[in-house]
């Protein structure tokens, strides 16, 4: 599995050509809740006054995606923000302050952020929540901001996320034990022994 980063972590960051050009940084990630990944990037100008850029960057024009910049060929990659961004999936895929239900109805917590899988896949393999007392009730767990997968199959509203109820049980305090987490949770899933 390629190195997990939170989208909240990519705003901001630098979109930089091969060539050492940077043409602009992340201003918001678009989601594509029925396909569980990332489909672009909106963007804005590089710099304290810019604002907004009419051109945003669909995920297929990533070259590569590091915790300091996101890498594209040339600026020639960049297309209009209607591309991206119009879709209908993209407009119903916003899950930040979202509810997590499990498929069984309980409410485990509140969307704080997506976990996109590096690399070129651009997958969301889960999420950053403030855990709900479903959650806290009768664990050890002193946060209340947690990591849980996310299932094969995702059902996302304007105001609910649903998971599977066994991705409860992969919870993680923090990303680099999330990391074993998720792939425990995808073993279990696929019928593979932990």
């Amino acid at each position: 599995m390629n190195e997990l980063m939170a989208a909240r972590s990519l705003t901001t960051l630098p979109v930089v050509t091969l060539g050492g050009d940077a043409v602009a940084q992340i201003k918001d990630t678009v989601f594509d809740a029925a396909a569980g990944r990332v489909t672009g990037f909106t963007l804005s100008g590089r710099g304290l006054l810019s604002g907004p850029l009419k051109q945003s960057l669909p995920w297929t024009a990533v070259h590569s995606l590091g915790h300091d910049a996101v890498m594209i060929r040339d600026a020639l990659a960049l297309r209009e923000t209607s591309v991206v961004v119009a879709r209908r999936e993209a407009q119903q895929g916003r899950v930040l302050h979202a509810k997590v239900l499990t498929d069984e109805g309980t409410e485990v917590g509140t969307v704080l952020d997506v976990i996109v899988e590096g690399g070129t896949s651009g997958r969301v393999v889960g999420f950053r929540i403030a855990a709900g007392k479903a959650l806290v009730q009768g664990s050890r767990r002193r946060r209340h901001r947690v990591y849980v997968p996310r299932g094969e199959t995702l059902a996302v509203s304007g105001r609910a996320l649903v998971i599977p109820a066994d991705a409860t049980r992969y919870v993680a305090d923090d990303l680099p034990a999330f990391v074993a987490r998720v792939g425990a949770f995808h073993d279990e899933r696929k019928g593979t022994p932990p």
